[in-house]
């Protein structure tokens, strides 16, 4: 008898859903249907099919996906159209309440014992975060490693995302491949620091940390079972946490709906609204420039014919330091657009650093309730939770590029101002020269 093919469920995702989300959740289904031994030929022609239904995004092109066998661990890759640029999803725990339903009672199944495996492999995880610290030369993640490595050969990784466990590896996968955008969803703690007892482990952690310089979002659900249950410990983990007020739990079911999504969405647009400036800002002066160019090319071609196929001196140091000119001034466009881009994003979100200081100083009373205010900040500088981390580091980070960003603007306009004063000395003496170049500084 034929095996039925596994059929993928988009469950709550629809053709607008917001994109991290979507990839976070499908994955699960991705592996199932790795699990059940669907070929990859055939998960693309089912998300096509979701596709055509509206069920899922259609901006969002399935490449291949890769499913652990020694620890169950998923990785889904997606294209996005739109940007060119891959989003990977992570699976988290994977309970097939199915597959275990048939087993306690005895309905002997292949396909049963694959799920059971795979769940079993996943809550073994879970249970590793209270054991040690997980980092990202694990063994764990060799073959997940490679697999991701294989993709930036191809593609540009964009976004990593991932639900509970797998936004815990979303976190140190990412970091550790530095792709730029990291946003999960009711994420599993890094490592649990008062029951972990590896202290190596740890310090590989914070480095790991302290030396990735991308964004990361942690979306938590404000009733979420396993972002409760780490509360009373010190744990370590990473990035901005923006707690959804939807009255959900843990499961992706609660982050896909209409109204978590407008929230979702509303935060992510904000730091890709300071991306999507900068693009529209090198587009422009791209076009600018290259318009520019062409002008000094068309002035170039015009004396040629002119003189029968030769430059003077002075026409020919004219038509470098305009070429000159030219990129130099939109080099400055540029830098003085993402300088103001920036200022406005960080008046926007300065507000953040204090509070994210504000709540480790609160967890810190909650757990140490018998400790006095000076005990609190002192075992949360031991835990890698300071005011200087939180608050002031990342206030001086983002005052030191805009700080180069201007040093830089100085420099272009010194630079332009030369240039500048060479072509009024070159045409002082030559009005014809002066005449054939009007309109182009």
């Amino acid at each position: 008898m034929s095996q039925t093919e596994y059929q993928i469920k988009s469950g709550n995702i629809k053709g607008n859903s917001e994109e991290t989300s979507t990839v976070s959740n499908i994955s699960y289904e991705i592996e199932n249907a790795n699990n059940s031994g669907l070929k990859q030929n055939k998960i693309d022609k089912q998300i096509k099919k979701l596709q055509e239904k509206n069920k899922f995004p259609k901006n969002l092109s399935y490449l291949k996906s890769y499913t652990d066998p020694k620890t169950g661990t998923t990785t889904s890759a997606f294209l996005n159209k739109d940007t060119g640029k891959v989003t990977l999803g992570m699976t988290g725990t994977n309970v097939h309440k199915d597959a275990i339903l048939k087993q306690t009672f005895g309905v002997p199944s292949y396909q049963g014992y694959i799920d059971v495996s795979e769940t079993l492999k996943d809550i073994g995880a879970d249970v590793n975060i209270g054991l040690h610290s997980v980092t990202d030369k694990d063994p764990h993640y060799k073959n997940t490693q490679d697999f991701i490595k294989n993709i930036k050969k191809d593609y540009d990784i964009d976004i990593i995302t991932g639900h509970s466990l797998g936004g815990r590896d979303a976190m140190i996968l990412g970091m550790s491949n530095d792709i730029k955008h990291i946003v999960v969803y009711n994420p599993a703690p890094l490592a649990i620091k008062d029951v972990s007892g590896l202290y190596a482990d740890q310090e590989e952690l914070k480095k790991l940390i302290e030396k990735y310089d991308g964004h990361i979002v942690r979306f938590v659900s404000d009733e979420d079972e396993l972002d409760a249950g780490v509360r009373n410990h010190l744990y370590e983990t990473a990035g901005e946490k923006i707690v959804l007020k939807n009255g959900e739990g843990h499961a992706m079911s609660g982050i896909l709906m209409s109204r978590t999504q407008a929230i979702i969405l509303a935060e992510l647009n904000k730091v890709k609204g300071y991306q999507d400036e900068n693009n529209k800002a090198l587009k422009s002066v791209r076009k600018q420039t290259r318009h520019r160019l062409h002008k000094v090319e068309t002035l170039r071609a015009n004396w040629i014919q002119t003189t029968g196929g030769s430059l003077s001196s002075s026409q020919q140091q004219l038509l470098e330091a305009l070429t000159a000119l030219t990129i130099a001034e939109g080099l400055n466009q540029l830098v003085n657009e993402e300088s103001q881009h920036l200022k406005k994003m960080y008046h926007a979100m300065a507000h953040k650093f204090g509070d994210n200081w504000k709540k480790a100083q609160e967890v810190g009373n909650e757990i140490g309730e018998k400790l006095t205010s000076e005990e609190v900040i002192d075992e949360l500088r031991k835990g890698g939770a300071y005011e200087s981390k939180l608050e002031t580091d990342p206030k001086r980070k983002i005052d030191d590029k805009i700080k180069k960003l201007n040093d830089v603007y100085k420099n272009c306009n010194g630079y332009i101002a030369k240039i500048k004063q060479s072509i009024e000395a070159i045409v002082s003496n030559d009005q014809m020269l002066a005449s054939q170049i009007d309109g182009m500084m």
